[in-house]
């Protein structure tokens, strides 16, 4: 082997030829290609995609295949034993009260109106982060952003206080709705993947590979995520039957991504890849490491909680 004129290409047993620009990626700019002379052979260098590229198309097209295979699928089990699943799974979380909750048809979603908009409004927030910001992208949202942000969260305060008055029959500024619950929920929601993937980023890349650019843009990721939860509000408040399976699940999926993002800086410690990652396939470890923490949360929890039930001989709330 030879290294031959300013050293940006070698020559193997023979000549390497450079081919005119072809743009692949933005980690392949060129094209090598070089003919083996002593071998008869021929082989392409540098036209192999490299794991990082394999990784950020599994990255994009993961989302909606998932999503497209649990909507089919979904259709062929049972709505009676997903709720019965989902319900169980998720007692731990929600009081599930089926005055407080949607429904459809005969089915009653796991999750109140309140935390559906929550856990909604989390798991689309950072799967829409993921997907749309860079992977260095680890600053703070701006100050006006975080405002914007925080005013769902004392909305949410404020609904939650009101329906808890409405409760002991004591005065309150409105009649509490399902409605107003699902939407203090999804924007509390919505800020709180916002905080989730900001730690993550934080937390998972190596410094050189972080950059100050805010994980969060409101006018460019909040008005498509407020049309993407407004339009989920309107489908679980209509309710079609048809429909309360991959809805069921989804929210399943949220209390899981969102738990296991609450574990993520301790899984990366464990793990010892507390910003020390380069590549998104660095991270299945600590990936499962947080799942099983956070399968393990939501299973203690509901035990404890149907366990609390019946020693207390607690009815079930209205």
């Amino acid at each position: 082997m030879a290294r031959r004129g300013n050293g940006t290409h070698q020559e193997m047993y023979g000549q390497c030829v450079r081919t005119p620009p072809i743009v692949l990626h933005p980690h392949l700019d060129r094209k090598v290609v070089c003919w083996g002379v002593a071998s008869g052979a021929s082989s392409v260098t540098g036209s192999t995609r490299p794991r990082s590229l394999t990784f950020a198309v599994m990255r994009e097209l993961f989302p909606p295949t998932a999503l497209l295979l649990l909507v089919l699928g979904s259709w062929l089990v049972s709505p009676s034993q997903v709720e019965l699943v989902t319900r169980a799974a998720l007692h731990g979380l929600c009081a599930q009260r089926p005055s407080h909750s949607f429904w459809f048809g005969p089915y009653q979603l796991p999750f109140d109106a309140r935390m559906t908009g929550i856990y909604a409004g989390s798991l689309l927030t950072v799967t829409w982060l993921a997907l749309r910001h860079s992977r260095g992208a680890a600053g703070p949202p701006r100050a006006g952003t975080l405002a914007v942000l925080a005013v769902g969260i004392v909305l949410l305060g404020v609904d939650g206080l009101n329906a808890l008055a409405a409760d002991l029959h004591l005065p309150t500024l409105y009649e509490p709705r399902n409605t107003l619950r699902y939407l203090t929920g999804a924007w509390t929601g919505l800020a709180l993947g916002v905080l989730l993937w900001w730690v993550f980023q934080s937390t998972t890349w190596r410094p050189a590979l972080r950059h100050p650019s805010p994980s969060f843009h409101l006018a460019r990721d909040g008005l498509p995520l407020g049309l993407a939860l407004a339009a989920f509000g309107w489908l679980v408040m209509t309710g079609p039957v048809n429909w309360y399976v991959p809805v069921a699940l989804v929210l399943l999926i949220a209390a899981v991504v969102t738990l296991a993002l609450f574990t993520w800086p301790v899984a990366l410690l464990v793990t010892r890849r507390f910003e020390r990652t380069d590549r998104w396939h660095e991270l299945v470890v600590p990936g499962l490491f947080a799942l099983a923490v956070a399968i393990s949360v939501m299973t203690v929890t509901s035990l404890l909680r149907y366990a609390l039930e019946a020693a207390l001989d607690i009815p079930p709330l209205p």
